[in-house]
């Protein structure tokens, strides 16, 4: 695959503080790795905290010429180190995402934690990647779930949970990996704060994907936050951010 174009767009909704994070690492070739990491809390600790890591993140796919590698090196990386925390006493993490584009080969995606990837084909989204969360354990586990189930990550950047454990704890690895063939199509990173509101109300993404890379990517986040302060309290509207890639064979 090939990168024509990209953007990302944010929105910092209710919170005091933005702590989604982006960032982008190139090598020459036209190898590209893209993070986005959506951090647990709002201050200026968790959002430091976060754009710190995104920035590893990207960097190290990029050093790995592996998505999965990449994020892998760093969460082991932290977990190693041991929690950090606030100076009010919370532990500080991320959901976390990142994209490998080598040119010539299938697209990479790694992720732990609920930031998603979504492939916008002929007016279709196809989700790419599964929420790390306690919906999906109770889903695979054919159980009711709580509408907040969302909310509870079962992995993250940050925790220094082993692989073992989360496996045996929920059955799914830590971290998890999967590839994209070569082909066209617009790749979305999304933050829960910019999918949820869409989705909560049945709304069809790929309607708020379109234009330009950079007017796709400001669409849907405003879209998000505008809805989700319809049915929220101001404080609870969450962070959106998206980055919005389109690649061709």
């Amino acid at each position: 695959m090939f990168l024509t174009a990209h953007a990302t767009a944010q929105q910092q909704g209710g919170r005091s503080a933005q702590c989604d994070a982006t960032a982008v690492a190139a090598a020459p070739g036209g190898i590209v790795a893209f993070a986005v990491l959506d951090g647990i809390g709002s201050n200026p600790e968790v959002r430091a905290w976060t754009r710190r890591a995104a920035g590893r993140v990207a960097r190290a796919a990029l050093r790995d010429r592996s998505a999965e590698d990449g994020l892998r090196r760093v969460y082991d990386r932290y977990a190693a180190a041991g929690p950090e925390f606030t100076d009010e006493g919370d532990q500080i993490g991320a959901a976390a995402l990142v994209a490998l584009l080598v040119p010539g080969k299938p697209l990479e995606l790694a992720w732990c934690g609920d930031v998603r990837a979504y492939a916008i084909r002929d007016d279709e989204a196809e989700q790419l990647t599964r929420d790390h969360n306690l919906r999906r354990v109770r889903i695979d586990q054919g159980r009711p779930y709580h509408r907040y189930d969302r909310n509870r990550l079962t992995s993250c950047l940050g925790s220094d949970e082993l692989d073992t454990y989360v496996r045996d704890m929920w059955n799914h690895p830590a971290i998890e990996a999967t590839t994209v063939p070569v082909e066209e199509l617009r790749l979305v990173l999304a933050t829960d704060g910019a999918y949820e509101p869409i989705e909560d109300v049945g709304g069809h993404l790929p309607d708020h994907l379109t234009g330009l890379p950079a007017e796709a990517a400001e669409d849907f986040t405003e879209t998000a936050v505008a809805r989700a302060r319809l049915v929220k309290q101001p404080e609870y509207v969450d962070n959106a951010t998206v980055r919005v890639i389109d690649l061709v064979p």
